[in-house]
């Protein structure tokens, strides 16, 4: 069964409202849909960033009560060093915390789901769908 992770925009897309991205999971089912620790942190700072703080942090802890939330095994900290050594040595870094995004998917044998197609692609073997485009 393909899993599918949603990188950060794409939740901040669908915790907006957006429709496309929620019939999209409805269509593959919430059972295939996780984030990544990475995506998690990343939305908990935007919480503490914002003015509603309260109201936010509340929406942000029933999504991760709700989701699997895919975390480091043994194998992310070679895999990273591998990818972002490539990345380096083909002059087209990209920041550390995409790069553990991307880790995190390769090693769970899933999909990203993200609007930053371009950015990810990068990645060499990393599955990618934009959600938002289709």
């Amino acid at each position: 069964m393909i899993k599918y992770v949603l990188d950060t925009d794409i939740c901040i897309f669908w915790l907006r409202g957006d429709k496309k991205i929620e019939q999209k999971i409805l269509d593959v089912g919430m059972e295939r849909i996780s984030l990544t620790v990475i995506t998690q942190c990343e939305l908990y700072y935007g919480v503490f960033k914002s003015d509603r703080v309260e109201d936010n942090l509340k929406v942000i802890n029933d999504l991760c009560s709700k989701i699997e939330i895919i975390n480091f095994s043994k194998k992310t900290p070679l895999l990273y060093g591998k990818i972002k050594a490539e990345l380096e040595n083909r002059g087209i870094g990209l920041d550390d915390a995409d790069i553990l995004i991307g880790c995190l998917t390769l090693e769970n044998e899933a999909t990203l789901v993200t609007n930053n197609v371009e950015h990810f692609k990068r990645i060499k073997g990393l599955n990618i769908e934009n959600w938002r485009a289709k």
